[in-house]
């Protein structure tokens, strides 16, 4: 097999053996066996800036379609880019079901972990209609066709850096020729699409959305009304309307008030004085001397925390009666949700109604999205 034939997946995670060429002769100078070798195997991993790289492990000494390994060098580490490598060159695939080049290699392979990609960018590469619109040597970088009106469409590289349900996430990697408002650098969301002949392409709308006004965006009913929306009929254009109405709209967030020490003893004093009877309490002020922090509320689902954000202050219900209400723009709400100790996995918008979820890995898309707001 070669690599026109297996493409990035026949190296990937995968030990290999690859034949010496002039081109990579020189990747084993130094290795025990090097003089006699007429192969040399190798170990695929991915360096999302540098592409589909062999890590050289030994010399090879190759007979048909078997081969013996040498120790790999204690000194030297050294490793090939797949440009590097013919195409059309046979190479030899080793099966490592029961680990035995892993544990034999093992000081190889586990620095080879530092490139690990996250789960949802290893989920897109076991992707194989993505493969057309891959970079040859690049596989997690993909060609997306940017779309707006009045401008052709125009072919941009993107490199992946999350996955939805419904969508991808990328970087863009140049910068248009064309302006589409997004730039060299930027978070874009992108869509696959099958076209009349069979074919895979990937495409990302970059038409602005109508215009809306603060004076819309108010009593939180536009976010509920594109909420219903999508949970009806959960396809892209719905799932964006949501993300750039909540990158604009002021949300409610309940908030527990911490006291400090001091005005905590107070208060606590100021109760043990009513005694048994709690109604002198009533008509009472308690005035706080010291700063009274607001902690967000953060709710619990099995293992997983969401930080809970509502369109407005009745979409609470009940459970606010327990909270202070807090006004926030979402742009505010991103960062308390990142940095908050729990490591919520998602904002949950109006979670005990029509529920909309904005999970971690978009939360650098809304942030990133353009305002719709009308000046």
């Amino acid at each position: 097999m070669n690599y026109n034939e297996t493409g990035f997946r026949g190296f990937y995670h995968n030990f290999c053996v690859i034949p010496l060429t002039e081109k990579t002769i020189q990747s084993i100078e130094g290795f025990p066996g090097a003089e006699t070798a007429n192969g040399i195997l190798v170990y695929g991993y991915i360096d999302k800036e540098a592409g589909l790289t062999l890590e050289v492990i030994a010399a090879a000494h190759v007979e048909g379609d078997k081969a013996s390994f040498e120790e790999p060098s204690k000194e030297i580490r050294s490793f090939i880019r797949v440009g590097a490598i013919d195409p059309d060159d046979d190479f030899l695939y080793f099966d490592d079901e029961d680990g035995k080049l892993s544990d034999r290699y093992a000081d190889r392979i586990d620095i080879l972990h530092n490139y690990d990609a996250n789960e949802q960018v290893e989920k897109t590469r076991e992707m194989p209609f993505l493969d057309s619109c891959r970079h040859e040597h690049y596989p997690d970088d993909i060609m997306v066709f940017l779309y707006k009106e009045d401008l052709e469409p125009e072919g941009c590289w993107v490199r992946i850096t999350g996955l939805g349900d419904h969508y991808f996430i990328g970087t863009l990697l140049n910068e248009p020729n064309q302006d589409f408002g997004y730039h060299n650098g930027e978070t874009v969301a992108f869509f696959v699409q099958k076209t009349e002949d069979e074919r895979f392409i990937c495409i990302s709308d970059m038409n602005p959305s109508a215009k809306i006004t603060a004076e819309d965006l108010e009593d939180g009913s536009m976010l509920e009304a594109a909420v219903a929306k999508f949970n009806a009929d959960r396809n892209e254009p719905n799932f964006l309307d949501i993300l750039e109405i909540l990158r604009d709209s002021y949300v409610w967030v309940p908030c527990n008030a911490i006291m400090s020490d001091a005005d905590n003893a107070r208060f606590q004093e100021m109760i043990k004085s009513a005694g048994d009877d709690l109604t002198k309490l009533k008509g009472l002020e308690f005035t706080a001397h010291d700063e009274t922090r607001l902690v967000p509320d953060i709710l619990k689902n099995g293992d997983e925390y969401f930080f809970p954000i509502f369109s407005n202050e009745e979409a609470m219900g009940e459970y606010g009666d327990h909270f202070s209400k807090v006004q926030k723009h979402m742009l505010e709400v991103i960062p308390l949700a990142r940095n908050n100790e729990k490591k919520p996995v998602g904002i949950v918008l109006n979670a005990f109604g029509d529920s909309f979820i904005l999970e971690d890995k978009i939360w650098d898309v809304v942030e990133n999205m353009k305002s719709r707001i009308q000046n």
